[in-house]
């Protein structure tokens, strides 16, 4: 949502909340609108009129990099650079100076231009927010662009696709807000000091077809920069700014993608006067004398606007990949580089940037057949597989089978198909990070959290989480440490893995020591996969005890879906992972009955909360831990567990899920405590010697609790970063006031330097401790 003008900072000078001092015009940006002028006596291009200087240098320039005479230059790259250009003679010295620079996937041929930041389109291929704008799209029945195809090329459906991507970014990340004080800090720099780092993009062949088709100047870092910039000259002038795209307009409002031409660059040039904004943009003549009274007399709103309107831009015209790496590796190594800090307000999601290296990793598993087209368009998001369950329905019968066989074909090691985990681990090695299980398994996860459907950063981290780490556990990866293979079953009827997995528990000798058949052990890991993702789970609401208005019981929010450690151990649970609750659960016969009625509970049209066969209780995370948290008694019920000590108890009917196991809330709390040692002989005289915490049990769970602790704490900061300063403090009418209007507790009282600087010794102690953990196990995975 656009701001008022009024709130802007940059505007006042005197502002005392402003991070910097205005950069002065005069000497360091362009103050002359961009003229286009053929050169006379040169041949002309196929378009009919002769390049510029800048076009003759840019054929010269792609002469060079592509190994063939200047001629074979596509006129219509010529012109998107001319198009773009702000900087005259300039640019001409600078494409002249033209570099080949490489990084890890190959080399790309780059020159710095000084371009008009209107006529710059933001990227169309790009990891921030990849995964929401995702969902965007599918409103439109239309999907991303993840990759850049060879010789530069960006296939869209249309011209209308393209610009509902950019439509659909700009929705994740708005960039003309104006509130939180990062968003702030971020305009005021580039209104005050302009775009100092420079951009970075290629010349990109958009092809929607044969006959419809131009070469476009696009960013492949400095989305946010450009769209920021182009949304605040906006908001000062009141008119459109954004002129990339504009010769694809027709006057009835249809767009088709067209090449610029001589014609189409001239009206950009008089478009870019923005003679319609309240201020002088530009100086009315270009001598010395009038561009001196401009500058006598510029508004704030025109200098910040001229700022604002060139930026330098690094372009690229070709690429050259090493061996086994392809066009589109070379540009994510480019875009992926450092994103600079102060005009940057937040780097790459996590989730984002895992997601789009895994969609590096399913195309070379496209590439080499080891996944349909169909099913990369599951896996990126494009098609959307419902709930409900159809045996019929290509290429995945349910969004259960179809979430969890993202994480078997990525990161199981299958020996039917071993060659398929070798590529995956090829692949990352290609992307220069660790080709471990582990990043394996926190790569692709985040696409198995696409196809679950899920939302929002919270919802996205909890369930990446739990699929990562039981997805890197030998005990789902690794096919061959196993009897059969369970991933040849999970697109199999439910009734059909049920009666498989009871078989195998009635043959078993000893079910709670034996390894879980493969009937078993697919249906646990459905069953984890159908619990984490569940909707109807995530958003469990229970009565809090109060009543509301009309007398019904009040229900609070209280989702229940699987976690990797129960939510920190919410209501006494013991933080077990989440694979070892379900894998107990199928050694089970009641526990087979469970995970049989949560697969089931999500395999319908709109998924519902799963309900015990048995009790009739619902199967929430704590209820599940619970119960399976130790392995079941000889009996096959929970209780003892198979190392003979005292279990967890089985949830009474009147469990509550805030929990407490009595109606009068004083029931057990906490789970019973798992010993540091197992109790054999002749251990006792180490015991009084040995720190608890060496156990490797025991480790594990004070780092999960550590973790969980972390986790509480930022979303707590959360929580305080988004209060507002209450109306009547603010001095508004709190009978007409904007609610998204009002500053920041933050912003207003701020936090006291003695309590921050506090802090800083601690942050680091913390932060080193886990940036040694994370290495040392990274070098434990690499040893295996």
């Amino acid at each position: 949502m656009a701001a008022r003008k009024s709130t802007f900072q940059f505007l006042n000078p005197a502002h005392r909340n402003l991070i910097s001092d205005a950069v002065p015009l005069d000497g360091v940006f362009p103050l002359l609108p961009p003229v286009f002028e053929p050169l006379r006596g040169e041949p002309a291009l196929s378009d009919g009129e002769a390049p510029t200087e800048l076009g003759k240098a840019v054929m010269e320039w792609y002469g060079k990099a592509n190994e063939c005479p200047p001629e074979e230059t596509p006129a219509e790259l010529v012109r998107a650079i001319e198009a773009v250009s702000a900087g005259g003679r300039e640019n001409v010295e600078a494409v002249r100076r033209a570099t080949w620079r490489r990084n890890h996937a190959g080399r790309l041929s780059v020159a710095q231009l000084v371009v008009c930041v209107p006529m710059v389109r933001p990227a169309t291929v790009q990891p921030r927010m990849a995964a929401t704008a995702q969902r965007i799209m599918r409103g439109h029945g239309q999907s991303l662009i993840h990759e850049v195809g060879s010789g530069l090329r960006i296939e869209a459906r249309s011209a209308e696709h393209l610009i509902n991507i950019s439509k659909a970014q700009q929705k994740v990340r708005d960039p003309a807000a104006y509130v939180g004080e990062a968003e702030k800090e971020f305009a005021d720099s580039l209104a005050l000091e302009g775009i100092r780092e420079e951009i970075r993009g290629f010349v990109y062949d958009i092809y929607v077809s044969d006959d419809e088709r131009g070469y476009l100047v696009e960013t492949d870092d400095g989305w946010t920069r450009v769209n920021v910039a182009q949304s605040f000259m906006a908001q000062l002038m009141g008119t459109h700014v954004d002129l990339s795209t504009m010769h694809w307009e027709y006057p009835a409002g249809s767009l088709t993608v067209r090449a610029h031409t001589p014609d189409s660059i001239e009206a950009a040039h008089r478009a870019l006067r923005f003679e319609e904004a309240s201020f002088a943009v530009w100086p009315t003549g270009r001598t010395k004398s009038a561009v001196k009274a401009w500058l006598d007399g510029a508004t704030p709103e025109a200098e910040a606007t001229l700022r604002m309107m060139t930026a330098r831009m690094d372009i690229g015209i070709a690429v050259r990949p090493y061996r086994r790496n392809s066009d589109h590796d070379v540009i994510y190594a480019d875009m992926a580089r450092f994103h600079v800090k102060g005009q940057n307000p937040t780097l790459w999601g996590k989730a984002d940037d895992e997601a789009f290296k895994a969609r590096t990793v399913v195309n070379d598993l496209v590439h080499d057949r080891f996944l349909t087209k169909e099913q990369r368009d599951v896996f990126f998001g494009d098609t959307e597989v419902p709930w409900e369950d159809d045996p019929t329905r290509t290429p995945y019968r349910n969004r259960i089978v179809a979430t969890t066989h993202v994480m078997v074909a990525t990161v199981v090691d299958d020996p039917v198909v071993d060659l398929r985990y070798r590529l995956v681990r090829d692949t990352l090695k290609r992307l220069r990070v660790p080709n471990s299980p582990l990043q394996a398994a926190t790569t692709t996860a985040s696409l198995a959290g696409l196809v679950a459907g899920l939302d929002g950063d919270g919802e996205m981290g909890q369930f990446t989480a739990v699929i990562a780490r039981s997805f890197r556990k030998p005990e789902l990866r690794d096919i061959a440490q196993h009897v059969g293979n369970w991933t040849e079953l999970i697109d199999r009827d439910v009734e059909e893995i049920v009666e498989g997995a009871r078989r195998e528990l009635a043959a078993a000798v000893h079910p709670q020591r034996a390894d879980l058949g493969r009937h078993q052990r697919a249906l646990a890991v459905l069953a984890l996969v159908a619990h984490a993702a569940n909707p109807a789970l995530r958003d469990y609401q229970r009565q809090d005890g109060g009543t509301r208005f009309d007398g019904a019981p009040r229900l609070v929010r209280h989702p229940s879906s699987m976690t990797l450690t129960g939510r920190g151990g919410r209501g006494g649970v013991m933080k077990v992972e989440a694979d070892v609750v379900v894998m107990n659960a199928a050694r089970s016969p009641e526990g087979i009955d469970q995970l049989e009625a949560i697969v089931r509970a999500a395999i319908v049209e709109e998924p519902v909360v799963p309900v015990d066969p048995a009790t009739g209780e619902d199967l929430l995370e704590e209820w599940l831990r619970r119960a399976w948290a130790k392995a079941p008694g000889i009996d096959g019920r929970p209780g003892t567990g198979t190392d003979g000590l005292a279990g967890s108890p089985v949830p009474a009917r009147d469990f509550r899920a805030d929990g407490s196991d009595h109606r009068d809330g004083q029931g057990l709390r906490t789970a019973v405590a798992v010993p540091l040692w197992p109790d054999s002989p002749g251990e006792e005289d180490e015991r009084s010697d040995a720190d608890p915490l060496s156990d490797p049990g025991t480790w594990g769970k004070e780092i999960n609790a550590l973790a969980d602790g972390i986790d509480g704490l930022a979303d707590r900061a959360r929580v305080l970063a988004e209060t507002r300063v209450a109306p009547v403090r603010a001095g508004v009418d709190e009978k007409d006031y904007d609610p998204d209007g009002l500053p920041f507790m933050i912003d207003e009282q701020g936090i006291d330097p003695d309590v921050e600087n506090g802090t800083d010794k601690s942050l680091e102690t913390l932060r080193g401790f886990l940036r040694q953990g994370v290495m040392a196990y990274l070098k434990q995975q690499a040893r295996r």
